[in-house]
């Protein structure tokens, strides 16, 4: 819900009627029993006050605490930057203590990849959509630089290892470089498997 209202725009008032428009059944009369004791004890019922209540209500304490500690330390790691941001928004509910929009830009703005965190945060964006769309743009062009630097690079080993030469191959796959056996020719015999022998002397010489 956080989400959606961050995404329209909407102020503290607008969110907290949207919200009590939302109740339905049990939590409805819930919410009329709790708004009167809130009144009655001079308690300013605004946006903050309710998502207090409504969280102690029906989220148990030790799950508060464990969301809470996991937004203290949420990091966007392998996320892309739209669900490291779904996330942030998610766990900032059961943050306990009230929330400004300067502080939330510059706490999703610390838990960016390096490369985006180096270029978004100098900005000092302090509205929350508005910072998410400039990480996003950050990242897509991050993207396209790799896949840039990816593609010349196996471009340039293409160029560098080039085709090896038949020769090259031969040797490779017969573990070194190839000699040849002498023929039965060449060991002083015919293909027919008779030896040659001089008809003068009965030697094996042809001078």
């Amino acid at each position: 819900m956080e989400k959606f209202f961050t995404m329209l725009g909407c102020s503290q008032e607008r969110r907290l009627a949207f919200a009590i428009y939302m109740l339905v059944g049990e939590a409805e009369h819930w919410w009329r029993g709790t708004h009167q004791m809130l009144v009655a004890r001079g308690v300013v019922v605004d946006w903050e006050c309710f998502k207090r209540v409504f969280l102690e209500k029906y989220f148990p304490e030790s799950v508060r605490h464990a969301k809470e500690a996991e937004f203290m330390r949420l990091y966007q790691w392998s996320l892309i930057v739209s669900d490291y941001a779904m996330r942030f928004e998610h766990l900032a509910w059961f943050y306990s203590q009230a929330i400004s929009e300067a502080w939330k830009c510059k706490k999703i703005a610390e838990g960016l990849k390096q490369e985006l965190k180096r270029v978004v945060l100098p900005m000092t964006i302090t509205e929350f959509p508005a910072l998410v769309e400039k990480a996003k743009v950050v990242e897509r062009l991050e993207g396209g630089n790799r896949v840039v630097k990816n593609t010349e690079g196996l471009a340039g080993s293409k160029k560098g290892g080039g085709q090896r030469k038949p020769y090259d191959r031969l040797q490779s796959q017969q573990g070194g470089p190839v000699t040849r056996k002498p023929t039965d020719k060449a060991r002083g015999r015919n293909q027919s498997g008779v030896t040659l022998r001089c008809y003068r002397c009965g030697e094996r010489h042809f001078v």
